[in-house]
């Protein structure tokens, strides 16, 4: 399967959204929570010379289109490996920053024999760390773990009415947005691999911004220690989007991992 914007394939019972780009070895980019494929407009470009680049909507994100139904971390990571089976393709590269990073965790663990090499960026191990966010954020998730999806629902459309947006907003109405970025929420509750990341075979490099104020250093290195012989990758002058913050320079260092010319 070929072609540019507007690409869709078939996955797991539900349409993926996916835009394919370039030529060479592929690489698949895996977004983060609240942002869809777009989040590697300016990214994406500095690696189309040396690879097929692949970027796509995850579940209730952007214009793919899944029954309105809870999933999991795992159930996201099922869905990157048919999207990989629908493209044609038998392996590729996999890089996923910060809720896109716990996605790529879990299809290293789940299909292995899909992945060649793995980068993460801005992730962790285990969701969300409650000394460091924001009041309103630590109340969204507490609702959520607690189950209280109405008052998740209020308390989002409070915190983020414009993010929790996506799609054509002329067929969403807000709640069903909230009810959408509800369920991204959600699915990361479980997520903890803490333990299980020695058994990752693939070439794995880790990747973080120097300013992240939302991952700690102490617990990327912890990642990384975790995973056989992964490097990792400091960025100075970058945060948590360090993809769009620096994105040209980036890509270089990311593409001599890949290469494994690094």
């Amino acid at each position: 399967m070929t072609g540019g914007e507007g690409a869709v394939a078939v996955t797991n019972g539900g349409r993926t959204s996916c835009r394919i780009d370039g030529a060479g070895p592929p690489v698949v980019l895996v977004h983060g929570l609240q942002i869809g494929q777009s989040l590697f407009d300016a990214f994406r470009r500095h690696l189309t010379d040396t690879f097929t680049v692949v970027t796509y909507d995850q579940r209730d994100r952007g214009a793919s289109v899944f029954a309105p139904e809870p999933y999991t971390i795992d159930d996201l990571a099922d869905d990157l490996a048919a999207l990989i089976s629908a493209l044609g393709f038998g392996r590729a590269h996999v890089l996923g920053t910060s809720y896109g990073g716990m996605i790529a965790q879990a299809f290293a663990l789940r299909h292995a024999n899909r992945l060649d090499r793995l980068v993460l960026g801005s992730t962790n191990r285990f969701p969300f760390d409650p000394d460091r966010l924001p009041d309103g954020v630590r109340a969204l998730l507490g609702a959520l773990e607690a189950g209280d999806h109405a008052r998740a629902r209020d308390l989002l459309a409070r915190l983020a009415p414009a993010a929790a947006r996506s799609g054509d907003p002329e067929e969403e109405t807000p709640e069903s947005a909230s009810e959408r970025l509800v369920r991204r929420f959600a699915a990361a509750r479980g997520f903890d691999t803490r333990g299980l990341l020695g058994s990752v075979a693939s070439p794995t490099l880790v990747v973080h911004g120097r300013r992240d104020a939302t991952i700690r250093v102490a617990d990327v290195l912890a990642m990384a220690e975790e995973i056989p012989g992964a490097g990792v990758l400091q960025l100075a002058d970058a945060g948590h989007a360090w993809e769009n913050e620096r994105p040209a320079s980036a890509a270089a260092l990311i593409a001599a991992f890949l290469t494994g010319s690094d």
